[in-house]
């Protein structure tokens, strides 16, 4: 069964037909062009010439337009009368148009005419152009299209033939075309889910039109398509080139025949020169570059893995001719970065809904999962992560199983990689250097998912040298670093590396070099089983767990580095850890202190966090340790002297809740980079005094009994940050100026807090202070004009001022102090009733937050230009008015817009509204940038999470969806209006990838919300006008009544079973549907995809009509001729009882007779009695064997008649089954189309 991407693209069936020809038929039907098309037939090139008819008409057919979209080549006959003809110049059109569109190939022949005159439209054709300017004046695009093609085909490579004899110059087409056609197309996919939008994007960088010399490359992880791609482009682009090759598995083939061997099959396919023999690498380079310099090639290079395989193969762009491609598909991006391949392809995997496709046609052979197995196909897809091999690999082995057994190989799946997989996958890690192993298996078993920084030390201190190594990790996509600079793995590369280290010792985990699966794990440390081999053990249980083990099972294991437990709560603690650690990670440690003889010299981290841990003496040194993580130890009470962690960058004490104090010499620590105490609510005592020269980020938030700050002994020019909220510290020192690097000081809810010193005026680069809660130390500042002035010369561009008891004079101090504000937050208990005019001086004001300003009443009429975010939420006091200002922000189209105001209506600017939770507009080419507005109420408030859901549909297919949590809305008092820029909530990827769901015409988009909490009662769609094209959506139906009418009625009829649609009226419905809708065109708004599916329908009903008819009939018939055979067998078994039951009469009355004879003899007296009895009896079983005579007789005739029916039998069941199986096949190509005409047959909604 045909994949529907392979009936919509070229890259992977046959075309209808070779060659299409395009002539003036005036001219030259009855002479050359006649006579080229029978030259052509007879050489066995399927060749399309279009009936003399035709021309006659105005408009070119859609079947005309088909067969020129199916043809491979078209050869255009430019002649004298040439241009005079309408029709063959809109041939001509949609030709070129098939040129930029499928890559087809254009032949030009010009029949006695100057090839200039067709490129500049001079003599005859520019005669023909001038009588069509006056005959189409009020449609001159049209006329100008024309030119430009007749330019544009005249430039390309063709024939000119001016006299002579037309038999050869029709042979040198001939030849040329021949050469073209002869080429093989390669086979891309059984079911090319998914290739099409990646073929356009590949294709777009190759920018085939150009004539320089190009190199791109296509690389990713292995079995994500890259070979897949780079056929599927060759087979559509090869057609346009003088030499092609593609050179598969270059890296296999290259160890096996060896490259020179890869020269010369590179040289006979570009030359068509079998013989071609080089005697070493070298000598094919020059020969390469000799014989393709100036030969226009494509060449694909697949699966390259070494520098020298390009530098022999491909050395540079000057090796071949003008306008030549060459596309290398790699493992290694380094390799194109050596090679200078500017043009790279990062090769995507498959989304959910392409994954779950391409399985189910590999194990369902459909488009969707058999009934029952949705929910345990989607846990497949979750588990391959989008990589076409783990589908096709995973579906095949699973065709025809039980759901119970799909779920007891998914779980074998997770434990150990299918093999098909594994060898594909395992090819990058085979190419790696032995330390680039360790450092990816470290990664796998331990690290994925954590910060690069954290694992680049850990791996530093195993000695792995990570910076130097990394790049090549990342190169052949084995790992990423993502934005926030995490460490991320596929899964399933994770698994390969995993499933690397299990094959060290299949059946003794104690003998692996890593643990990570807990059954391994408790297996090892309660048996015993530790060896000198295990180099890293992770315990992760999946919920918290008991364990019994022994205490000594670490003393075996010397070379462990890295010990990672957590979700374990060990009955004891250890006897003795592994001096070799660096990493000691254990999350609920059991022990109060460290065992005895525990002296690590390169331990780099110590994380004992939620233990009963104490860190009492006497302390260990620990001189190379950079970071110590104790949170929630409950039994911490003091942080004794640490200046025995020289290197000690990070300390995190956070949540310990019975801490009373640090010793003094914390605030003299040199190296301490961060240190986080905050939620120590019993701290009373910090440090007396602070020099620390490397502290970034201090904090002490919600030390609800700390009363002191500490002194800064000189400058500290490296602290961030100091967060010292929730704390009851009541001055700030005057050394605080000290701390001139300062950026961000957070005192939120210091209520005892009484002012801020005036050297704050010290920290030039402080930007970001929040005094949130802390009324008393606002309402300070403001009355003293010596702080204010100090305050001035700060550029903060964040303020958080909530609940600090703000009056609307208030503000006028505060905005003149901070003209810099980029984001404000004023929102809670503020008792503002008007903003101050002023604020419009706030020209970098972005984000402006007044939630729960209830007294808020009036806005003034200018506020600042770029204020983009605005929270006016329950400020139920605000006039319509001030709203509208707020809301006034979207028609000035600030980018970026979010805005929520109490509300009930939708902005009567907006371009479209509707009532309710969704709305539909129609786009076409690109998607626009769009303002989305929705009036709000709180319903069900005690119902579920407050979750927000936001759906995007492009012609009834999800392609966005967003959720997130709206938590704060619960308090909404009243109806709100929130309008927001679309793009604030989708990722920036997806979003620019919307276009590509768009089809050619016009495109149905519907946006919905959806909330258990949230009702939504109006929709409100606007458009931003500077960036998007008005003409290009549409916020009403583009087609007429009619052909509204038309797609109803036919997505009507699609949703019956076809059975329903065989029958006489409702295949008449259909044909008139279908022969209203097969008249429209793109130009009518109807997508290229949907009007190719209607002619297709329309092609096949009929067919399929009869067939499924004429398989019902003989359903039917054979259903008769079996009944009457059962009731025959019936009547046979009948027939069988009753001689069965007069045989048995007849032995009766034998016996009856015999006895009668006997007491004849014995009973003379009474022989008259007896003779009558006789008689009786001789006439009864006279009559009797007559019976049984009739009834063997007519037996006779019915066995005759059975052993005829039972012949008949056989072939009644054959036809059965064949007429179901034409049923099936019928049902399985009308199911395929209901799957292709989803998401396109809402154009007449």
């Amino acid at each position: 069964m045909t994949h529907p991407d392979a009936s919509n693209t070229s890259f992977n069936h046959r075309r209808s037909q070779d060659v299409f020809l395009n002539f003036r038929g005036e001219d030259t039907r009855y002479g050359f062009a006649g006579n080229l098309f029978n030259a052509l037939r007879q050489k066995g090139i399927d060749t399309f010439m279009d009936d003399e008819k035709l021309e006659r008409g105005e408009k070119i057919s859609l079947a005309l337009l088909k067969a020129i979209e199916e043809s491979r080549i078209c050869i255009v006959v430019f002649s004298e009368n040439y241009a005079s003809s309408t029709w063959c110049l809109d041939e001509l059109v949609k030709i070129i148009e098939c040129t930029r569109t499928k890559q087809q190939m254009v032949y030009p022949v010009f029949y006695k005419v100057d090839p200039s005159d067709v490129r500049h439209q001079r003599g005859n054709f520019g005669k023909a152009m001038y009588s069509h300017e006056n005959k189409f004046k009020n449609n001159k695009e049209k006329v100008l299209k024309w030119r430009s093609v007749l330019t544009e085909a005249a430039n390309f490579s063709g024939l000119h033939f001016k006299n002579g004899y037309e038999s050869t110059f029709i042979n040198r087409i001939i030849d040329e075309v021949s050469s073209k056609l002869n080429r093989t197309l390669l086979h891309v996919a059984d079911h090319p889910v998914g290739l099409k939008n990646r073929i356009s994007e590949v294709n777009s960088l190759l920018g085939v039109r150009s004539d320089d010399v190009q190199m791109i490359g296509i690389y990713g992880i292995g079995g994500s398509g890259k070979t897949t791609i780079a056929r599927a482009v060759y087979n559509l682009i090869a057609d346009q080139f003088e030499g092609m090759c593609f050179l598969a598995d270059v890296r296999g083939n290259s160890i096996k025949q060896g490259l020179a061997q890869l020269q010369e099959a590179l040289l006979s396919e570009m030359l068509g020169d079998k013989s071609v023999k080089l005697g070493n690498i070298n000598k094919g380079v020059t020969i390469i570059k000799n014989r393709l310099c100036h030969k226009k090639v494509l060449l694909v290079l697949d699966d390259v893995d070494k520098l020298e395989q390009l530098q022999v193969l491909a050395g540079g762009c000057d090796w071949f001719g003008s306008g030549s491609r060459i596309i290398i598909t790699t493992r290694n991006k380094r390799l194109l970065t050596n090679h200078k391949v500017e043009n790279t392809y990062l090769m995507k995997l498959l989304n959910d809904e392409e994954a779950l496709e391409l399985l189910c046609w590999y194990a369902f052979k459909r488009s969707k999962p058999d009934a029952g197995y949705a929910k345990i196909s989607n846990h497949v897809v979750h588990y391959a992560k989008g990589l076409p091999l783990a589908m096709k690999v995973i579906g095949s082995d699973l065709m025809g199983k039980g759901i119970d057994e799909w779920k007891c190989a998914l779980d074998q799946y997770q434990r150990i990689l299918k093999g098909d997989i594994l060898n594909v996958l395992i090819i990058s890690y085979n190419s790696l250097e032995d330390i680039e192993k360790k450092i990816f298996l470290d990664i796998a078993c331990f690290f994925e998912g954590e910060p690069w920084d954290y694992v680049e030390k850990l791996l530093h201190a195993c000695g792995f040298y990570p910076k130097h190594w990394i790049g090549t990790l990342e190169d052949k996509y084995l790992i990423a670093i993502d934005e926030y600079n995490v460490v991320r793995m596929h899964d399933l590369i994770r698994q390969m590396g995993r499933e690397i280290v299990h094959q060290e010792s299949a059946s003794e985990p104690g003998k692996r070099s890593r643990l990570w699966f807990h059954e391994d794990v408790i297996q090892v440390l309660t048996k015993n089983m530790g060896t000198n081999k295990i180099e890293g053990i992770m315990l992760d249980f999946p919920e918290e767990k008991e364990v019994e083990w022994n205490y000594e099972a670490f003393e075996k294991m010397k070379n462990l580095r890295i010990l990672i437990i957590r979700n374990a709560n060990f009955s004891s603690g250890p006897i003795q850890l592994p001096c070799n650690l660096r990493l000691l990670d254990w999350k609920g440690f059991p022990s109060p202190s460290l065992p005895a003889y525990f002296h690590p010299k390169k331990l780099l981290v110590l994380r004992l966090t939620h233990s009963d841990f104490t860190l009492e003496q006497p302390l260990k040194k620990f001189e190379c340790l950079t970071c110590m993580d104790l949170k929630c130890c409950k039994f911490l009470t003091k942080v004794p002297d640490l200046s025995g962690f020289p290197n000690l960058m990070e300390l995190r004490l956070d949540g310990c809740e019975n801490l009373l104090e640090f010793h003094d010499s914390i605030g003299l620590h040199d190296k301490l980079v961060i240190l986080n105490s905050s939620g120590c609510t019993k701290l009373k005592n910090f440090s007396s005094c602070m020099r620390m020269a490397s502290l970034k980020h201090f904090k002490l938030r919600n030390c609800y009994e700390l009363e002191r700050f500490p002194d800064i002994l000189g400058k500290m020019e490296s602290v961030i940050s100091i967060d010292v909220g929730g704390t009851a510290i009541e001055e700030l020192p005057l050394s605080f100026g000290n701390l001139t690097g300062l950026r961000k000081l957070i005192m939120s809810y210091c209520k005892r807090l009484k002012n801020l010193p005036t050297s704050i005026k010290m920290l030039e680069n402080l930007y970001f202070l929040d005094l949130e809660g802390s009324p008393q130390a606002v309402r300070s500042f403001l009355s003293s004009e010596s702080i204010l002035s100090s305050i001035q010369h700060l550029s903060l561009t964040h303020l958080r001022l909530q609940n600090c008891d703000l009056s609307d004079g208030d503000l006028v101090i505060m905005f003149s102090c901070f003209p810099a504000l980029k984001n404000l937050k004023l929102s809670g208990n503020n008792n503002l009733v008007k903003l101050p005019t002023c604020i419009k001086e706030l020209v970098y004001l972005e984000r402006l937050y007044l939630a729960d300003c209830n007294w808020l009443r009036d806005i003034p009429p200018e506020i600042p230009p770029k204020l983009k975010l605005i929270d006016a939420f329950n400020c139920t006091s605000l006039t319509s008015q001030s709203s509208s200002i707020f809301v006034f922000q979207g028609y000035k189209e600030v980018r970026d817009l979010d805005v929520i105001v109490p509300g009930t209506r939708i902005p009567t600017w907006f371009y479209h509204r509707r009532k309710g939770d969704s709305l539909s507009f129609w786009v076409r080419d690109n998607f626009p940038e769009i303002i989305v507005g929705f009036v709000f109420a709180v319903e069900n408030a005690n119902l579920g999470d407050f979750i927000w859901e936001i759906f995007l549909h492009i012609n009834d297919r999800k392609v966005f969806q967003t959720s997130y949590d709206v938590g704060t809305l619960a308090r909404a008092s009243t109806d709100h209006l929130w309008l927001y820029d679309l793009r604030n909530h989708s990722p920036q990827e997806e979003w620019m990838e919307l276009g590509t769901y768009l089809h050619g015409g016009w495109n149905l988009v519907k946006i919905s919300f959806r909330s258990l909490k949230l009702k939504v009662k109006f929709v409100g769609v606007h458009v931003y006008k500077r960036e998007s094209k008005l003409e290009d959506v549409l916020f009403r139906s583009p087609f007429s009544n009619e052909v509204k009418s038309s797609f109803e009625a036919l997505k009507n009829l699609l949703s019956r079973e076809f059975s329903l649609v065989t029958y006489v009226g409702e295949t008449s419905n259909m044909e008139k549907v279908l022969d209203c809708l097969s008249s429209l065109s793109a130009e009518d708004g109807i997508p290229e995809g949907t009007q190719s599916l209607i002619s297709q329908l329309k092609r096949n009903l009929t067919q399929w009509t009869y067939c499924y008819n004429d398989a019902r009939m003989k359903l039917e018939s054979s259903d008769r001729d079996i009944l009457k055979l059962e009731k025959l067998e019936e009547d046979l078994k009948a027939n069988m009882y009753q001689f069965n039951e007069a045989e048995s009469v007849q032995n009766e009355l034998s016996h009856q007779l015999a006895d009668l004879e006997r007491r004849k003899k014995e009973l003379e007296n009474e022989i008259y009695v007896i003779k009558a009895n006789i008689s009786a009896s001789t006439m009864d079983r006279e009559r009797a064997v007559e019976k049984k005579r009739e009834l063997f007789k007519e037996g006779k005739l019915i066995k005759a008649q059975r052993d005829e029916k039972r012949n008949r039998v056989l072939r009644l069941r054959a036809e059965h089954q064949s007429a179901k199986k034409t049923q099936s096949i019928i049902e399985a190509e009308w199911s395929k189309l209901q799957e292709q005409f989803k998401g396109r047959l809402s154009f007449g909604e």
